[in-house]
Formats: C-alpha cells, sequence, structure tokens
C-alpha cells in the first residue's frame, strides 16, 4: 500500500515538511482517481481541504508564534491525511482495468459513504480549529491597542454619565408615603441604557403604539414575538424610552419572566420601589402584593415589560408557594397600566394576546440591517459585500451587532469574515444543530448567531484571559442577575475584575445592573459558550467543575442569618448543579463540593418550608458524601442528620428517630460525646421523640443536651452560637414539661430562656419565634386563654411578616389561636380559621401529613361543637383512618381521635358502638410502655362521661372512682384530681347522695377560689353546685348563703339583668321563702318578674313560674290578697291556653286557684275548680286504661 512514513520525532518543523509533502502527493492521487472513475464530487471534495490544510499550515509555519501549531494538532492532520489515504487503497482492486467499476460499486456502498462523510467531518473541524488559531495569531500593534482602550474608556465615561442620570431619577423613591406606599410618583424600573444604535422598526412602533392605547375594559397588552436574537427585547426598551420621553409621568416596569426565581425578584424589586407595604416580608406572596397594588393603589400611567416569556410549563403551568401560576400574577384590571410581552414561541405569544394576535417581529430588511452595520463598515465594503454578510447571518440584529463588533476591534473587512465564517459551516451545524433543537430553537438562524458569538470568544481570549474565563464560568450559572460575588476570585484584584467585565460588557455578551454589582447574560449566549469550550477549548468539564466548586465554597449553611444570601444564590446553585457533569470517582474534589452545596441547599429549602424539595437535596448530598467518605465520616453523618430533620418535618417521625439515634451513636463515637455535632444530635433526638409521645426518654435525652451545652458555653463564653444552643435546649426541656402537663415547671424554664434569647438573637428570629410559640401554649393549657391569644396573635403577626403566610411554622400559629378562639366559645370563628389553615396545608404539605390531618381533626372537633354530631363521627372516622397509617394506632393524637370519635357515636345516637370504641381504647392504653396512665385516664375519663350521659350514674361512678385511684396513685397533677372530685360529686348529686357531694363541692371550690380566683366560670359553677347541695338537704341557711354570695359576682361579672344571674336570684327568693323571710322573697320575685317579662315575655313559662311563687308568699303574708288571686287566675288561664287544661301544669295551677278561692270562703267558685280537677283526673286515668 502507498502511505505517509512514520513521522520522526526531529521537531514541529521537519514533521510540518514531512506532512506537507505527503499531502501534496495524496491530493494528486485524490483528484486522479476521481476524475478517472467518475466517483462522486464527495471524493474530490477531501482534495480541497487537504488544500486549505496546506495553506494554513504554511502560514502557522511562518508565524512570529509558532507555539499555536502543537504537535497534537499536527498528529491529528495527519492522522486523517492516513485514513483517506488508506481509504483509496481499499476501493482499489488487484485488476487495473475494473478498477473504476468496482471503485465506484464500492463507493456507493453505505459504509463507504458514511466513511467519507466521517472523514469530510473531521477535515473540516481541522481546517476551522485551525483558522481560528492562525486569526488569533494576528495581533493589533500597539498604537492599536492605545485606540482600542481609549475607545473603551470613552464608552465607560458614557456609561458612568449615564448611570449619574439614572441615580438621579431614581431619587423619586425617596419621596414616599411611609402608610401608603409610593402611589402617586412615577418610576423607571429599567436597568438597561438606550441603544443609540436602535434603528428602523417603525411599523412596529406603530403597531405597539396602537395595541397599548388605553382600554376601558382590560389592561392594553402587546406580544413580542420571533426567534430569539431578532431584536424583541431591544425593540421593547426603545417603546419605554420612547414612552417616557413623551410622558415623564408614566412608570415603566421591567420584569424577568425567563425563571420563576428572575421573576419573583423582578416583582420584589418593584414592591421595594413602591414602598408597597407588607413587601419586607421574605415569604409573603409578594406577587399578589405587586399586582393588587398596581390594579388597585397606583395613581400612574404605568407599562409593564415582561420579557423572555419562553417556558410555557414555568408560566402558565408550575405553580409557586402561593399556589398560582405565574401567569395569574400579571395585573388584569387597571386603567392605568398596560403590558408588552417577549418571547420567542408564537404560541405562548398568542395566549397572551388578548386578541389571539401576537406581533411577529422579522429579522430586519436590508435597509435597517444595513443601518446597522455603521457608517465605518459600510464605507469599506461594497453593497454586494454588505448584502453577502447579511445574509449569511440571515439579517438577524444580534448577529450583525456581533459581527460588527468583532470586525471593528480586529480591524477585519467584510469579506475577510465572510471568509472566516463559510470556512466552518458544515461542522458548525453539526455541533450545535442538536443542542439549539433541544432549547426550541430553528438551526439555520442561530447557528449563525453561535458562529458569530464563537469568534468573539476566541478574541476575548486572546485579549483578556479573564474575561473569557469569567464569561465560561457564567454559562454554568442562572443567566439573569449574576453577582459579582460568585465571578470574583479570591483576592483577585478589582481592577483586573472590572477591565474583564468591561470588555464582556463592550461586546454586549452580558448587561451590568445599573450599581454594577450583578449582570445578566443572554441565554443562547451561555449556550454558546458551552459550545465553544467544548469544541475549542477541551475545557467544558473543567470549568463546570471550577464553577460548581465556586459555588459550593461560597453558599451559605442555609440558617437564618444567611437567607438574603442564599436567596441571591440559590438560582445560579441550581443552574449550575443541573450543568454540570461531575465526575464520579470516589476522590473527585467536585463530586464533595457538589454533595456540600446541596447538603446546604437543603438546609436553606428546610428553612423556607419547602420540605420535599429539601428532601430530595439531602438524599442526594447523603448518598454523595457516603459513597465518598464511607457511613460514619463527619461529612456524611451531617447529611444523614440534615436527612433525618427534613423528613422529621414530612411528618415521618418514626423514620427520622431512628436516623438520628444511629447519628447519635457514630457521633459520639467519631467525635465525642462533647462535640457540638453531637450535642446537636440530642436536640434532633429529642425533638423526634417528642412527636413520638415518648416524652420520658425525651426528657432525659434533653435535659442531658442542655447540661452538655452549658458546659460548651462555659468553655466559649463569647460564642453566640453556642449561647443559642442553650437557649434552644431550655426550651425543649420546658416543651416536654409542658407535653407531661407539668405546667407551673414549664412556663418557668420557657419566660427563662425566651428572655435571654430574645437578647441575643432579637424577637423576629426564628429560633425565638418557637420558643414564643411554646410559651403561648403552656399559657393555653393552663386555661389562661386571654393571654394566650395575645401571644398568639403577636406571634402570627411576625411570623408572616418574616416567614409568610404559608409558611408551615406560620400556619402552626394559625391552628392554635383558632383553638384558643375553640376554647374560648367562639366556635365559628375556629372553625373559619381551621378550614383556611387546612386548604393551605394540604397545598404546601399535602393530604397525609400529620399536621394537616390535626387540621383535619380539629374541623371535627368543630363539627362536634356545632353539635353535628353525625358529621364530627364522620370526620373522625376519616382522621381515624389516615392517623393509623401515617403516625400509627398507638401514637397519642390517634388515640384522642378514638376517644373524640366514641363520643360523637353515642351524641348521635350510637350509644352501642361508641362504648365498644372506649373499651377497645382502654384495652389499648393498658398495653402501652409510656404514657399508659395517662392514656387509661383520659379514656376513663371519656367511658364515664358516656355512662353518665345515658344516666348510667352508678356505673359511671364506678369508672370515676377508678379513675381517681389511678391519678392518686400516679402522681397526676392536683386539678387533674379535683377535676375527677367534681364529676364525682356530680354523680352523687344525681344518685341524691348530697351528704357525700357537699363535702367534695366545698374541696374544690376552694381549691378553685385559691388557683383561678373567685369570678372564674369554674369556680362559679362549683359555688352553684354547692348552693344546690344544701338546698337538697334543706339546709337552707347555707343556701341563703351561697346563693347570695352567687347571685353578688355574678351582678358584679355578668350583669343584674343575664339569664344566670336570674336563675340565681331564682334560687335565692325560694331559699328565702322556705326560711319564711318572705318579705325579702318577695322583694326578688318582684324584681324577677319584671326581668322575666321584659327578656321573655308575660306568658313565658319562667315568667308564670316566677308569678306562681310570689304569689304563693304573698299569700303567706296575707291571705286576702287581691294581688295573689289575680295572679294565680293570669297564670292558671295562661298555662290552660298555652299548654292544655290537661297539663301537669295546669292541673297545678287549678288546684292551687281552687284551694285559695276556698280560703277565702268563696266556695261556688273553688267547688267548680275541684269538679274540673276531678274530670281531669278520671280522663287520665281513662287514658292511661287505653294504653295498658
Amino acid at each position: 500500500m502507498s502511505g505517509a512514513e512514520a513521522l520522526v520525532a526531529f521537531g514541529i518543523a521537519a514533521n510540518v515538511v514531512q506532512f506537507v509533502d505527503f499531502t501534496v502527493k495524496l491530493c494528486d492521487r485524490i483528484r486522479e482517481y476521481a476524475s478517472g472513475s467518475g466517483l462522486p464530487k464527495k471524493l474530490a471534495t477531501q482534495a480541497d481541504r487537504l488544500s486549505e490544510l496546506l495553506v494554513i499550515f504554511e502560514s502557522l509555519n511562518e508565524s512570529s508564534n509558532q507555539g499555536v501549531l502543537s504537535g497534537q494538532i499536527l498528529a491529528r492532520c495527519q492522522t486523517q491525511a492516513q485514513e483517506l489515504s488508506d481509504f483509496l487503497d481499499d476501493l482499489k482492486s488487484d485488476g487495473q482495468r475494473s478498477w473504476a467499476k468496482n471503485a465506484r460499486k464500492a463507493f456507493k456502498s453505505l459504509n463507504r459513504s458514511d466513511q467519507m462523510e466521517e472523514l469530510q467531518g473531521v477535515l473540516d473541524s481541522l481546517v476551522r480549529t485551525l483558522s481560528l488559531q492562525l486569526q488569533a495569531d494576528t495581533r493589533s500593534t500597539s498604537s492599536q491597542v492605545q485606540a482600542n482602550t481609549v475607545s473603551l474608556l470613552e464608552r465607560q465615561f458614557e456609561q458612568t454619565s449615564l448611570l449619574s442620570d439614572l441615580r438621579q431619577m431614581a431619587g423619586l423613591k425617596n419621596q414616599v408615603n411611609v402608610n401608603g406606599g409610593l402611589s402617586d410618583k412615577s418610576l423607571w424600573m429599567v436597568s438597561i441604557g438606550r441603544n443609540p444604535d436602535f434603528v428602523g422598526r417603525t411599523a412596529l412602533m406603530s403597531a405597539l403604539e396602537s395595541k397599548l392605547a388605553a382600554k376601558p375594559d382590560a389592561v392594553p397588552t402587546a406580544v413580542l414575538c420571533g426567534l430569539g436574537g431578532v431584536g424583541k427585547s431591544q425593540i421593547a426598551l426603545e417603546f419605554a424610552y420612547r414612552e417616557r420621553g413623551r410622558s415623564a409621568k408614566i412608570s415603566v416596569f421591567w420584569v424577568h419572566a425567563a425563571t420563576a426565581a428572575r421573576f419573583v425578584e423582578s416583582y420584589k424589586r418593584i414592591a421595594s420601589e413602591c414602598q408597597i407595604p407588607g413587601r419586607d416580608d421574605q415569604d409573603v406572596d409578594v406577587l399578589q402584593l405587586v399586582r393588587d397594588w398596581l390594579e388597585v393603589k397606583y395613581e400612574c400611567r404605568w407599562l409593564m415589560i415582561v420579557d423572555n416569556v419562553d417556558d410555557r410549563n414555568m408560566f402558565f403551568e408550575t405553580f409557586t408557594y402561593a399556589g398560582k401560576a405565574l401567569r395569574e400574577y400579571i395585573p388584569q384590571s387597571s386603567n392605568k397600566g398596560s403590558i408588552l410581552y417577549t418571547t420567542r414561541n408564537r404560541d405562548i405569544g398568542m395566549d397572551l394576546a388578548l386578541d389571539r394576535i401576537p406581533l411577529t417581529v422579522p429579522s430586519m430588511n436590508a435597509q435597517e440591517a444595513m443601518l446597522l452595520l455603521g457608517p465605518k463598515l459600510r464605507a469599506e465594503s461594497t453593497e454586494t459585500e454588505q448584502l453577502e454578510l447579511l445574509g449569511e447571518l440571515v439579517y438577524l440584529p444580534l448577529a450583525i451587532s456581533q459581527a460588527t463588533a468583532f470586525m471593528e476591534k480586529r480591524r477585519k473587512s467584510v469579506a475577510e469574515y465572510i471568509k472566516l465564517y463559510r470556512g466552518s459551516e458544515s461542522t458548525r451545524i453539526r455541533l450545535l444543530g442538536q443542542r439549539f433543537n433541544y432549547h426550541g430553537r430553528e438551526a439555520r438562524p442561530l447557528e449563525s448567531v453561535v458562529t458569530t458569538w464563537w469568534i468573539s470568544f476566541n478574541y476575548i481570549k486572546t485579549e483578556n484571559p479573564r474575561a473569557a474565563e469569567i464569561l465560561s464560568m457564567m454559562s454554568f450559572l442562572d443567566q439573569q442577575g449574576i453577582p459579582f460575588s460568585l465571578l470574583i476570585a479570591d483576592e483577585e484584584d478589582e481592577f483586573d475584575f472590572e477591565e474583564a467585565m468591561g470588555l464582556l460588557e463592550a461586546f454586549s455578551l452580558v448587561t451590568l445592573d445599573t450599581h454594577r454589582h450583578a449582570c445578566t447574560v443572554h441565554s443562547l449566549v451561555t449556550v454558546a459558550v458551552r459550545g465553544w469550550l467544548s469544541e475549542y477549548e477541551n475545557k467544558r468539564e473543567t470549568i463546570a467543575a471550577k464553577t460548581l466548586e465556586t459555588v459550593s465554597d461560597r453558599f451559605p449553611d442555609g440558617f437564618f442569618e444567611s437567607w438574603p444570601t442564599c436567596r441571591v444564590y440559590f438560582p445560579h446553585a441550581e443552574e449550575v448543579l443541573r450543568s454540570n457533569a461531575v465526575a464520579t470517582e470516589a476522590t473527585s474534589p467536585s463530586l464533595h463540593a457538589k454533595a456540600s452545596l446541596l447538603l446546604n441547599m437543603s438546609t436553606f429549602l428546610r428553612t423556607q418550608g419547602r420540605y420535599e424539595a429539601s428532601e430530595l437535596k439531602a438524599t442526594e448530598s447523603m448518598q454523595i458524601f457516603e459513597r465518598l467518605h464511607g457511613s460514619e465520616h463527619p461529612d456524611t453523618l451531617s447529611a444523614v442528620a440534615s436527612y433525618a430533620h427534613t423528613i422529621h418535618k414530612r411528618g415521618r417521625y418514626q423514620d427520622a428517630m431512628l436516623l438520628q439515634r444511629q447519628v447519635l451513636k457514630s457521633r459520639e463515637r467519631v467525635l465525642g460525646v462533647g462535640h457540638r455535632a453531637t450535642l446537636e444530635s440530642l436536640n434532633a433526638l429529642g425533638s423526634d421523640l417528642q412527636s413520638l409521645g415518648q416524652y420520658k426518654e425525651a426528657e432525659s435525652i434533653h435535659r442531658r443536651e442542655l447540661v452538655a451545652k452549658q458546659k460548651f458555653l462555659g468553655e466559649q463564653p463569647g460564642d453566640i452560637g453556642a449561647q443559642a444552643d442553650v437557649f434552644i435546649a431550655m426550651n425543649n426541656v420546658a416543651r416536654v414539661l409542658s407535653h407531661q402537663r407539668r405546667f407551673v415547671e414549664a412556663e418557668q424554664l420557657h419566660r427563662a430562656a425566651l428572655a435571654k434569647s430574645e437578647l441575643v438573637l432579637g424577637r423576629l428570629h426564628p429560633d425565638v419565634f418557637i420558643t414564643r410559640g411554646e410559651l403561648a401554649g403552656t399559657v393555653r393549657d393552663q386555661d389562661r386563654l386571654d393571654e394566650a391569644e395575645r401571644m398568639y396573635n403577636a406571634l402570627l403577626k411576625d411570623r408572616v411578616e418574616l416567614l409568610g403566610d404559608r409558611h408551615p411554622d406560620t400556619l402552626i400559629t394559625l391552628s392554635n389561636l383558632a383553638t384558643v378562639s375553640a376554647r374560648q366559645g367562639n366556635h365559628q370563628k375556629a372553625e373559619t380559621i381551621y378550614r383556611e389553615a387546612l386548604r393551605i396545608e394540604q397545598e404546601i404539605l399535602g393530604t397525609t401529613h400529620p399536621s394537616t390531618v390535626n387540621l383535619m381533626h380539629n374541623l371535627a372537633c368543630s363539627a362536634f361543637d356545632r353539635k353535628d354530631y353525625l358529621q364530627a363521627a364522620t370526620d373522625f372516622k376519616v382522621v381515624l383512618e389516615l392517623q393509623q397509617k401515617v403516625i400509627g394506632p398507638t401514637h397519642l393524637h390517634t388515640m384522642l381521635t378514638r376517644r373524640n370519635l366514641a363520643v360523637a357515636l353515642r351524641e348521635s345516637g350510637d350509644l352501642e358502638q361508641g362504648n365498644k370504641l372506649d373499651n377497645e381504647t382502654l384495652d389499648i392504653s393498658n398495653s402501652l410502655d409510656e404514657n399508659k396512665e395517662s392514656e387509661r385516664l383520659q379514656t376513663l375519663v371519656n367511658l364515664a362521661k358516656g355512662l353518665s350521659d345515658q344516666e348510667r350514674y352508678e356505673d359511671a361512678e364506678k369508672i370515676r372512682r377508678q379513675e381517681l385511684e389511678l391519678r392518686l396513685a400516679s402522681g397526676e397533677d392536683e386539678k387533674g384530681i379535683q377535676d375527677n372530685l367534681n364529676a364525682l360529686a356530680f354523680l352523687f348529686s344525681q344518685q341524691e347522695k348530697h351528704v357525700e357531694s357537699e363535702p367534695i363541692y366545698k374541696q374544690i371550690l376552694d381549691y378553685r377560689t385559691a388557683h383561678h380566683g373567685p369570678e372564674h366560670v369554674e369556680t362559679l359553677q362549683t359555688l352553684w353546685n354547692l348552693a344546690l347541695a344544701y338546698r337538697e338537704q334543706q339546709d337552707y341557711m347555707n343556701a341563703e348563703a351561697k346563693f347570695g354570695q352567687l347571685v353578688g359576682l355574678q351582678s358584679k361579672i355578668l350583669g343584674a339583668d343575664h339569664p344566670r344571674t336570674l336563675d340565681s336570684l331564682m334560687q335565692l327568693a325560694w331559699v328565702l321563702q322556705q326560711r319564711q323571710e318572705y318579705a325579702q322573697s318577695e322583694e326578688r320575685y318582684r324584681f324577677l318578674l319584671n326581668a322575666r317579662r321584659q327578656d321573655l315575655g308575660s306568658e313565658h313559662p319562667l315568667t308564670l313560674m316566677v308569678m306562681n311563687n310570689l304569689a304563693s308568699v304573698l299569700k303567706y303574708q296575707d291571705n286576702a290578697s287581691d294581688e295573689t288571686t289575680a295572679l294565680l287566675h293570669q297564670v292558671y288561664e295562661t298555662r290552660s291556653r298555652t299548654l292544655g287544661r290537661d297539663s301537669d301544669l295546669a292541673k297545678h295551677s287549678m288546684s292551687f286557684l281552687a284551694d285559695h278561692l276556698r280560703d277565702l270562703g268563696r266556695l261556688e267558685e273553688a267547688e267548680i275548680l275541684y269538679r274540673q280537677e276531678m274530670e281531669l283526673n278520671v280522663i287520665a286515668d281513662d287514658s292511661d286504661n287505653v294504653r295498658a
């Protein structure tokens, strides 16, 4: 076979000579075979590519900088030439005469054709690569560099002047209405300067003016749609400046919509600049706040430009934390505003346009495009060359601008640029066609844009390598709002960094914000840079890894103090993770960086209440760390602990507890029992145990935690974090004490922790919020409901301000506030709050989260409170089924639901099922290891109440006596014992065991007076019960004293005319009557009669009862009193009319009246009534016989 001899190692120059000699001969062979055999032109094309390679090699070999011609590239060229030579040898057969025929037949085969395509592709790549190296080697002279530097400084001076003007305009923001926001001042919220090179687009500008003219029934809307780089944003920008020029009173708001994160950031900026009340809450639904503001309160004319609405799913379908798509936050009803969208997707444009007719932005026409080239290039080239160039660039403004900048900088002519552009066309299509299709773009125009950018990238790399490095790094970040703090290198000279950014800005590859603290890069630039890194630099993986490591190193830990930085960095961290092909070797630094970044992002997401997303990142971080370092490395343990914390937040308490036990044991072994991380494991494990209701072990863990953290603080007294850790431990101990109903101890410790933590951390800190909430709960559980309500309201306000109204912690506070309302008797208010909280929790936590299920339980309680027992029973059944699956059948919340369901069943009439459920619950309680006594007690209470409601007082008494014995034996709190005694006394009263109930009521009265005060509702109820016990024993003197005391207290608290006060007064008057204190009794009856008549009317049964008793008292004082006779007649006649003559009360009144008439000597009248009474009794007897 013929072929090249091996290249000898005599240096690059000798190898170039040898390659050139071989290639000249190979070209001759190819042309000879192609012309003599009739083979396709593709074969001859190879000779053309080889010839181009020879020309470039000679130019590079003669260059003053021969170092650009590497041995690696030379070896690739020699290899491809050798393969082409071998290809020709394979085509040639032994028979010379049949060679052409065989060659044609062989060439037509699929394999040969594919092989030729592959060879041509490689040669094209080599031609392009060497062409770019040759171009990059052509250096500008020192005078040219100086001229370019002066030009750059002049541009920077112009931009500085523009920034000054913008800052002067921005001074308007100081004119703020403090109470209502900046509602009547115009604002300019466009951070991009006006394009001095903007040309043409007259028809589009007119169309925009027409579409955005004021409309009476809707917000005027226009949509610019078209290919990326066609100038949509530039048109929108120019339109904004023209609108501002026509009227200084119009406000313009620029909203970035390429990603949800940037959309939210833009809206937050609007909220900030407009000084909208409530805007400072980082997690409040600021987007809805801005929409409402613009629709209702903003008084100036305004234009909103929503730029780059290119992602349908993100804008129309993906829901935010507030449960809405981004589209729903666009104002719809203002008569002062107008909206201009830009999008690459015509379908999206049709959905956005009110008339479903978006404005399609075409490429420029020839006249506009030539104007965009600028006067210098037009003067130095022919019209034909210009049109040829513009045709190659498909009249795309971005491509034209880029090409123009390159040509002016490198002093290239239009003809030279066209030649360079065309030199690598086929390879560019293959490299970038698929990637651009993935981004939803047409191949041909975008291929031209990217080609232009690649040429610029190579120039930037030569001019300022640092600029190219920054641009490369930015290609792996989110395109919008890239903070300089992520880009600037450690200890980098600030001037060098600004020079690099200035060069990127000069080429329009990035746009700096007005404060020059962040920048934006076009999304297509990102794609182009990545392709450039892969094709020309072979550094994609290297740069991607470096970017990942930088972001990972600078992303904070995710806790409260770092939230502002996390919010800025988070979109860039998400993007760098999406775009990184991280090495999977166990020693890869990039893999470790990825795991660390995932861990910190997971922590931040968890603190924001985004538990599902947090778990995904925590899982991946944990898996990577374990693969890198093993299961007991400190980093792995941190990741496992964070994962366990997250699944705890998602309600998987048992799984979290098991993991935290494992982490605690490992940390004790690896780090030591006193290590800070080990102490945090105690904190986490104790919290898990509390959530599982395992309070005794939790108390032991938390007390150990508190002692160890206090010791650590003693060694590091100035450590703020160590101080905060101690406060957290104090709160943990207090919480577990409260769960065990040791409220006095718990409250003292809560208050101590709160006082110290507020002093160190401030009142508006998430950790302080936790202590405030726990303290309010302890106060609530001691029945100090008004105090608890004030505390919860203050906490709710602060949590909404800091965390937002949809954060899970905020919803917990809201639910607790509703519980207080329910205990205060405001059941309707409580139910309304419960329903709203449940709706939000179902959206953000899911329908099976324990917190969500708890709200469902509380709503079932609300149904019970409004006496809808059937609904309550139905709801409790649903809750019980969920709890048994989610938290287990023996969890304390599950047991509570069982008891509540039993009560609801009995109240709805299903006595058998209710009692059966209580007995089953009692059996479960007896099988518990922990909380056995408390659960038995509560179930016994439930069962006794059920029996009492069924009037099975003797059975209920037995249950209550069991309960009392258990409480006394287990050292139950005094309040529980007193409540039990009260229930026992009630059962004695119902069985007429008043001698036994009296001393119990006296004891309870003393206790409640001492603990709640004499005016507490429970104290007053006990006083009533004791007075009744005296009355039933006919101890009228003590009864009079207690009823008199009760009337005095109730008159003071409720008022003299309150129904409860009147009930007590009625009892007092009756007792006085029994004691023959008729004058005092009469006085009270007369007061009662007047009050009842006014409140209830003269014919109400209670009014008639007072009249009857008053008549009795009057009769005892003066038997012949006419008033007595009149009262008795009125009572008898009214009862006969309203209740019927045969009613017991009517017959009693008849008998009383007859006796009175007889005593007066009016015997005939009395006789008539007696006969009527006898007739009624005979009829009643006959009726009984019939029924028998």
